[in-house]
């Protein structure tokens, strides 16, 4: 259930967390946007304002939906190669 509580720059750094697990997440999520790491950082201090209508939300959801596209295909092509293979 989403929490009322979170501002948009604390569900874009916990999507983009969750993305780009690690330390350098945000430096790759800045790499996958097409900005600048700058730009992530002041997207998240609130120096820059960024609102859900943003363009970089919707950027982001495109990301989760290839993520979630690669591991749906990752998971089919290991589950079949178990089941070829195990004995």
């Amino acid at each position: 259930m989403p929490q009322p509580d979170k501002t948009a720059a604390d569900v874009f750094a916990d999507v983009g967390r969750a993305i780009f697990p690690g330390d350098d997440w945000q430096a790759r999520l800045a790499f996958a946007l097409g900005v600048r790491r700058d730009t992530i950082r002041q997207w998240l201090s609130g120096h820059v304002p960024i609102g859900p209508g943003h363009g970089a939300f919707d950027d982001l959801l495109a990301l989760v939906a290839r993520r979630e596209s690669e591991l749906h295909a990752a998971k089919d092509e290991l589950q079949e190669w178990l089941q070829r293979n195990r004995v």
